[in-house]
């Protein structure tokens, strides 16, 4: 058991049920919201989620009625095809976005802020797309949406991830860092240490943590997945508890918050309950992905399986969530591609929410 996991052991479950007993009393009975990711802005689509008792999605930025495929295994990041700093959204666009969404009895709940290329490498031009980050964070505070979501990381290890076959022919991604360990740095990317990402993570926090608690949107940084050391040459700088606590006391604000995966916080060995009642008990969990692995080598190599399948213990998680009061987005993320399913992967889904919802049922009794 690792020394982060002891500390968690130690303290986490006096400090949730502290926590757990202020929020019953201050706000009565405490509901999970579940929801989900939008790829598309199709009536198929939302008429669909909306069906399976879904009220909270994540909002796309931009506009597309196209119902498309996700691909099981992601595609390869190659790094930025060029080093022109990324723009702010548009804000008629975002309404118009939104509006749609709210159309089908839909509540938009968090955007996703993209890649931010020129920070995370440390590229002149960082400052401008700092910059856009405060104006989009400052947009969605206009527009009611409560939580910004984003990674960092200057490339991410997707080469290790592979399709595999399980029970009667689904589809499921596994990933194993071997695959990746001997692969040269590209190009376009350069070698990055975890000093230079940590010192480049912190200047950005401390730049837009500030404008999100004037705008009153909390961000949520998600962990570094797959959490391998580096990729590359590339450096990942959250990829433990440990980074994600000092995420967290770099600025210390609910605006600087984490997405808590419970697939990412099994795939390193962590017991993601746990890590729930830690972070929760801090106010400091702004989203939640909600899936299941199988784990062999922490870290390094797992199996990505269906939610009640995998070796994280789902019904400890969603108590947890419910214990600490968890109020914002818990979303299915991932799931794995049935047989004669429909390009938007609706068998898939409906199984993932349906049993979310069992589980919140069961928490919230």
């Amino acid at each position: 058991m690792t020394r982060t996991r002891r500390s968690l052991l130690a303290g986490a479950a006096a400090i949730a049920a502290v926590s757990f007993a202020a929020c019953h009393t201050r706000t009565g009975k405490h509901r999970l919201k579940l929801g989900k990711g939008l790829r598309d802005l199709s009536d198929q689509t939302l008429d669909f989620y909306q069906s399976l008792g879904i009220r909270h999605v994540v909002m796309p930025t931009r506009y597309s009625v196209r119902v498309s495929r996700r691909g099981l295994v992601p595609r390869t990041d190659t790094g930025p095809a060029s080093d022109a700093p990324r723009q702010p959204w548009n804000r008629d666009e975002l309404s118009r976005i939104k509006s749609r969404i709210e159309s089908k009895g839909l509540n938009p709940a968090m955007v996703h802020l993209g890649r931010m290329n020129l920070v995370t490498l440390g590229r002149p031009g960082a400052d401008r797309e700092v910059d856009a980050a405060k104006a989009n964070i400052r947009l969605i505070g206009e527009l009611g949406i409560p939580v910004l979501e984003y990674n960092f990381t200057p490339l991410r290890g997707s080469e290790g991830y592979s399709r595999t076959t399980g029970p009667s022919g689904i589809g499921l991604r596994d990933y194993d860092e071997a695959r990746t360990r001997n692969l040269p740095p590209l190009p376009n990317v350069g070698e990055h240490t975890r000093e230079q990402m940590w010192e480049r993570l912190e200047s950005f926090l401390r730049e837009v943590i500030p404008v999100a608690e004037q705008s009153g949107v909390r961000l949520a940084l998600h962990p570094n997945d797959p959490p391998v050391p580096v990729y590359r040459g590339a450096a990942q700088p959250v990829r433990s508890i440990a980074d994600q606590i000092r995420l967290i006391e770099t600025v210390d604000s609910p605006a600087n918050g984490i997405t808590l995966d419970t697939g990412v916080t099994t795939e390193m060995g962590e017991d993601a309950a746990e890590a729930i009642r830690y972070f929760g008990s801090r106010d400091r969990i702004n989203h939640v992905h909600f899936r299941n692995v199988r784990v062999d080598i922490p870290y390094y190599k797992y199996l990505e399986v269906r939610h009640d399948a995998g070796d994280c213990n789902m019904l400890a998680c969603m108590q947890a969530f419910s214990d600490v009061g968890y109020r914002y987005l818990l979303i299915p993320d991932h799931t794995p591609a049935f047989t004669g399913d429909t390009v938007g992967a609706e068998m898939s889904w409906a199984f993932a929410i349906g049993y979310l919802q069992s589980l919140k049922d069961a928490a919230e009794a």
